[in-house]
């Protein structure tokens, strides 16, 4: 009697065990399979001195008919300068 109780305990961690694990690894392969996304702010880049700037921090101009997003007000000046002529 004591065997079959320790047989059935046996296969009832067993399946618990399976199951825990199967479950773990269909949400491992899910996060792995599923693209990266990323939160946070659009990022534009300054055209003068090349570096990203958070869109809504960023200096804008329209230069030649064509919007730019500058880091400063000094990028914005020597980029209208350099392409005035």
């Amino acid at each position: 009697m004591r065997s079959l109780i320790f047989f059935i305990a046996l296969v009832v961690i067993y399946y618990a065990l399976k199951s825990v694990l199967r479950s773990a690894m269909k949400t491992y392969r899910d996060e792995r399979d599923a693209p990266a996304k990323l939160k946070g702010e659009e990022m534009v880049l300054d055209p003068e001195c090349r570096t990203y700037v958070v869109r809504d921090r960023a200096t804008t101009r329209r230069v030649q008919g064509q919007l730019l997003s500058f880091c400063s007000e000094d990028c914005a000046r020597r980029y209208e300068e350099r392409h005035r002529r």
